[in-house]
């Protein structure tokens, strides 16, 4: 996720890259994940904030003290829930939106399942320039089929930009919103879920993270959920949209949406971090849950 600022670095989008290049080194039992660019990112983030971050990059499980509990391993799911999505089933979206992309590698690590999609990659102007730069730096090289399009969500209006992307009649969409609506306004999260009503074709699907709208109210004090919260003060971010336990689908339906699946911190603990044997491999921040819609 990036926010709409006038510096010139996301911290919460450094910190995702970094706890993602963390996890391509996993040795321990479910933590693993494919984020390899993230790794090579991860090594040209200079900032002094990274810089401190990346100094707690140990092997094992030693993290920053600013990482709330289970908020590793929740983010470790969602990359998995996601990634097993593209592998599986990327050939049966047209376009797939990225939206707040921060530094998203799906367009670059999945170029042989997307060869016939398009991607976009919509994120505020000056954070997509840090990352063009990083990968150019790198030498990775975007994909042909990879369009960058810079957005203030805040700012300007998503529907008029889909409406001007080129798609055929009924081609189906794929939408990810990945530590974006948590950070936005209740009006500019509407207007994003607005716009992709509008201009998604029906079968079209939508996955995105959101947190308890109690854990923002300061009512909720399940498992690393106070903690969250202040460790997002200690970095300078905040989050602002929270939707109401047990209420998905009612936000869902206001914009025509099924829902399809609602992981909360429990489900996915099970799916992601208990082993044949039935031992739990990590506690997950209940904070927080993962959404899949259809159109």
């Amino acid at each position: 996720m990036t926010k709409s600022t006038m510096s010139d670095f996301s911290p919460s989008a450094e910190l995702i890259c970094i706890l993602r290049a963390k996890s391509y080194s996993e040795k321990r039992e479910g933590y693993k994940t494919d984020d390899y660019i993230s790794l090579l990112i991860s090594h040209s983030l200079t900032s002094f904030f990274s810089m401190t971050q990346k100094s707690f990059l140990m092997p094992g499980n030693i993290l920053s003290p600013q990482i709330p509990a289970g908020s590793y391993e929740f983010l470790i799911s969602r990359i998995k829930y996601i990634d097993e999505l593209f592998q599986s089933r990327a050939s049966e979206f047209a376009n797939i939106f990225i939206l707040g992309a921060g530094f998203d590698s799906r367009a670059i690590r999945f170029q042989n399942q997307l060869q016939q999609n398009r991607v976009y990659e919509l994120d505020h102007p000056i954070s997509q320039k840090n990352k063009i730069a990083k990968l150019q730096e790198l030498s990775i090289p975007t994909p042909e089929n990879l369009r960058y399009i810079p957005i203030d969500f805040n700012q300007q209006d998503l529907t008029t930009i889909l409406q001007e992307i080129p798609k055929k009649k009924g081609e189906k969409s794929l939408f990810i919103l990945e530590g974006l609506i948590m950070y936005l306004p209740p009006s500019t999260v509407n207007r994003i879920f607005s716009a992709i009503d509008s201009c998604a074709p029906d079968g079209s699907e939508i996955i995105f993270d959101y947190v308890y709208s109690d854990v923002l109210a300061g009512e909720n004090t399940s498992y690393g959920s106070a903690e969250v919260l202040e460790g997002l003060k200690n970095i300078g971010e905040h989050w602002i949209f929270g939707i109401e336990k047990g209420h998905l689908e009612t936000f869902l339906n206001k914009y025509h949406m099924k829902l399809y699946y609602d992981a909360d911190a429990s489900t996915l603990e099970q799916r992601y971090f208990t082993n044949k044997q039935g031992t739990v491999l990590g506690k997950l921040n209940k904070a927080l849950a993962i959404a899949h819609g259809i159109k």
